[in-house]
């Protein structure tokens, strides 16, 4: 995954009055995120079994495959990405010693979606 985001272009994204920009790529067996606000990089990467029970934590309603959680948070992501986000999903971001947390909010079928996007200072190899 790493190597397929060297090739997404960085997009510009407002979560409440803060600016930032951001760069995503999702797989079947996991994801890497990485938003900076032009100061810091943050930076989260999470494999399927880190994606799995998260998604049991957050969304004990909701029972599906991984993939179907990664391809649901690439769906709700890469509208974002594109400078066209979804009005039917919330996104908002809050910073902590040493991290940033961007929490998102949707639905799936019919039910409340929740994801929590756990970002850590990103490694220099990385930026």
């Amino acid at each position: 995954l790493e190597s397929s985001l060297l090739t997404q272009p960085w997009a510009s994204v407002c979560f409440g009055e803060s600016a930032f920009i951001a760069k995503a790529c999702f797989g079947d067996t996991g994801y890497i995120l990485l938003i900076s606000d032009l100061s810091s990089v943050w930076c989260e990467s999470a494999d399927a079994e880190a994606v799995g029970q998260r998604s049991k934590e957050l969304n004990k309603r909701l029972t599906a495959h991984v993939s179907s959680f990664l391809r649901r948070l690439d769906n709700l992501m890469s509208p974002l990405l594109a400078g066209r986000p979804d009005s039917a999903t919330s996104f908002s971001c809050h910073r902590a010693a040493g991290g940033l947390s961007l929490r998102v909010r949707s639905e799936l079928s019919g039910l409340p979606f929740y994801w929590d996007f756990h970002c850590c200072p990103a490694p220099v190899e990385t930026v």
